[in-house]
């Protein structure tokens, strides 16, 4: 009898070292100073798309205040792994998306806090912390600017693109 509780001691034992090691080799460490994504309310991250797809989206509409930022008017732009920010002409941040490669758009960020019936904005990319920022091309803007806008009650899309690649269809004197 006592050999038997002995080896259930040791299997018990052994079963105990294997969970923990198991566990401690799942867990991962990010790395210092990268910006991790905003997980969804299961906790989980959608798996990135393979090249030229889109994320699959089970999206609920615009609730509130609304904005999304989306690449659907720039054929062959997407997102680059980064933080995209909503933001103000001076600065203050109004909405905020972190992408992974090839996300072609944010969905809604719903019940945003603007101050006035409407305001202008522009969307700035930060490929990591404490980079400068890309100034996003906005493909929707509000008439006589460059800039984008979000209006009190409303939905609204913020068409971006890369300043830096031209967009099929779209003329920049047309901006």
């Amino acid at each position: 009898m006592k050999k038997k509780v002995n080896w259930s001691i040791l299997l018990a034992v052994v079963a105990l070292v294997v969970l923990l090691a198991v566990g401690t080799v799942g867990a991962q460490e990010g790395i210092p100073g990268e910006i991790e994504p905003e997980l969804e309310p299961g906790g989980e991250i959608e798996p990135e798309p393979e090249a030229g797809e889109a994320a699959e989206e089970e999206e609920a509409g615009p609730e509130g205040t609304a904005v999304r930022i989306d690449f659907e008017l720039a054929p062959g732009h997407s997102a680059k792994r980064g933080h995209y920010s909503v933001q103000l002409p001076g600065g203050a941040e109004v909405a905020s998306w972190y992408a992974l490669d090839g996300w072609l758009d944010s969905g809604w960020i719903n019940d945003l806090e603007i101050k006035g019936d409407a305001v202008q904005v522009q969307v700035l990319y930060y490929p990591g912390p404490e980079t400068e920022p890309t100034v996003m091309r906005i493909l929707n803007p509000a008439p006589g600017t460059d800039m984008g806008w979000i209006g009190e009650g409303m939905a609204h899309a913020l068409e971006v693109a890369w300043p830096d690649m031209p967009v099929e269809g779209i003329d920049d004197s047309d901006l």
